[in-house]
């Protein structure tokens, strides 16, 4: 079955675009790249040697849409990367540095509908809330977080009110239930230990005390869709640290590390949703 767009109180449409083809088992995961381009061509590497059977990475944010690195440079080694990788696809849940000046306006006037990234249509970024299917699992994509340093930032060029979810935006996305895999920028609570340690004694020379209130306030309203939506598989980006946690009720949480740190790239097998780290 190919990816899927669902909006609450609607039936469930196949997309029209060849997203995602039939056979594929094996999905690759990715943190945060922040337009590295050795990043990008690193982890695409690792997948490639892991496995050449695999067509689609799922990248847990902060991919740098629309950043100040030189953007056409990033899109040709991503380009180039793909192609040697034979990597079809990368399905982005969009971080707190992913442009929301953009993004935001295209959600809004296009509801429930990915972003495609021009001139490069193989990358699309995925609204709050979408969900789709891969190998007849279910997914869910959350995207967005806040960021604990946005007073030192500005308004509009590398920091957007609106990157930061909403309590209305997380009862969409949890309306139509459970799901097998949740995919997120922002942390959760009482996810990984190595998270949940960096929130309670944080680092205030790069966090800001109103960042950091935002950030307890983001990472509630993700909690609250992961605890709704009951994914046995909850991948995150955002914090930069490779962590694992299994709950007591079986369900498993996988923290990506950033860029070319080990921990940036994983495999999910669909079959049974067992994870491999690449590095």
């Amino acid at each position: 079955m190919g990816l899927s767009s669902h909006s609450p109180g609607l039936p469930r449409e196949v997309s029209s675009s060849p997203f995602v083809e039939p056979s594929e088992r094996l999905v690759a995961v990715a943190g945060d790249w922040h337009s590295s381009r050795s990043a990008a061509r690193r982890a695409m590497r690792l997948v490639r040697q892991y496995s050449p059977e695999i067509r689609t990475i799922l990248h847990l944010g902060d991919f740098n849409l629309g950043s100040e690195t030189p953007w056409v440079a990033y899109r040709q080694t991503l380009r180039d990367a793909m192609r040697e990788s034979d990597v079809k696809r990368i399905l982005v849940t969009p971080g707190n540095h992913d442009n929301w000046g953009r993004l935001a306006p295209y959600f809004a006037a296009h509801p429930n509908t990915p972003y495609f990234v021009p001139h490069l249509e193989t990358i699309s970024f995925l609204p709050r809330g979408y969900r789709f299917e891969i190998a007849g699992r279910t997914f869910l994509s959350f995207g967005g977080a806040a960021s604990p340093d946005q007073e030192k930032r500005t308004r509009g060029k590398d920091w957007w009110p609106e990157e930061e979810p909403t309590e209305g935006e997380a009862d969409l996305a949890a309306h139509e239930g459970a799901v097998d895999v949740m995919l997120a920028h922002e942390a959760v609570d009482n996810g990984t230990k190595k998270v949940d340690r960096l929130f309670e004694v944080p680092n205030l020379r790069l966090f800001t005390p109103h960042g950091l209130r935002a950030s307890q306030r983001s990472r509630a309203i993700v909690t609250d869709v992961w605890t709704r939506t009951s994914p046995r598989v909850l991948c995150h980006g955002h914090m930069h640290v490779k962590d694992e946690r299994r709950l007591p009720d079986g369900r498993r949480v996988f923290s990506m590390a950033a860029e070319e740190m080990s921990g940036n790239v994983g495999v999910l097998d669909l079959a049974d949703l067992s994870w491999t780290w690449l590095a």
